[in-house]
């Protein structure tokens, strides 16, 4: 199982940009599920970012939430103002 961190820029100009988790097997399935996601509709694709951290199941329960250990998925969409509060959960190591 892998976590994909993704940051994306707005199709509008000037709008803010946004972040999210994806639970998925790779990345191929990952930016499915991004494509697919209506909190992204409105965000250029492919993302600006896509950083992808292993995890072990205990990490993605305790980062992400007991449904993230047995659903792929889009978790955690925040749009950005101020700052990039968007980094990974302590929990999960990134993958070099």
């Amino acid at each position: 199982m892998k976590i994909y961190r993704v940051k994306a820029r707005p199709i509008a100009v000037g709008g803010p940009a946004a972040v999210a988790f994806i639970v998925a097997e790779d990345t191929e399935q990952a930016l499915l599920l991004l494509r697919k996601d209506i909190d992204f509709s409105g965000y250029r694709m492919p993302p600006e970012e896509l950083l992808v951290c292993e995890a072990s199941r205990e990490d993605v329960k305790a980062a992400l939430g007991a449904v993230a250990t047995h659903e792929i998925g889009v978790y955690g969409f925040t749009v950005l103002g101020d700052g990039d509060p968007g980094t990974p959960p302590a929990a999960v190591s990134q993958a070099p």
